[in-house]
């Protein structure tokens, strides 16, 4: 007699699988964003008489970024702004994963200041080049680097599972 399967295993298995995926394509994304900003400030150190060969963690930096990601939407960060009109509910998302991804990359250079033996308040040099003006512009970029993964994110949300990447991955169009 062959063994019966049990309902739950198999949906756990798929949920599984559907959550990597997210995690691959969050990850590529922001990879991708990391490297194009790493190499843009090799760039611009090069441009002035810098030496830019401070090694950029785009990949490092994407894994854990993507990760810290999924948290805050297994969390359902900003949910309650679902009852609002659709602008606000990806404008006020975008801020609150901006403000966790900011948050989170603090602690990083902190603990990477720690195991480097220095003290945690030189870490925060790190930070935009130790100035409020840096930070906010990194925040910046960070919020405006989220805004269209959110926004895809959200209409997905609205449209229903599966909805949206259908419509872009489907060949034939309306004339």
């Amino acid at each position: 007699m062959a063994a019966s399967r049990q309902p739950g295993h198999e949906s756990l298995k798929q949920k599984a699988f559907e959550e990597m995926k997210k995690y691959a394509a969050l990850t590529a994304y922001l990879w991708v964003l990391f490297f194009l900003l790493g190499m843009y400030r090799r760039l611009l150190l090069k441009e002035n008489g810098i030496d830019p060969w401070t090694q950029s963690y785009a990949i490092v930096n994407a894994l854990v970024f993507a990760k810290v990601m999924l948290l805050g939407e297994i969390i359902d960060l900003g949910a309650w702004l679902r009852k609002r009109v659709f602008v606000w509910v990806v404008l006020g998302r975008t801020a609150l994963f901006t403000a966790l991804l900011m948050a989170f990359h603090v602690v990083e250079e902190a603990v990477r200041a720690l195991i480097k033996g220095e003290a945690v308040a030189s870490s925060m040099l790190h930070l935009g080049g130790g100035s409020w003006t840096g930070v906010l512009v990194y925040a910046g970029l960070l919020f405006v680097m989220l805004l269209p993964l959110i926004t895809f994110r959200e209409i997905s949300f609205v449209l229903g599972k599966g909805v949206l990447w259908g419509i872009m991955t489907r060949r034939e169009t309306k004339s």
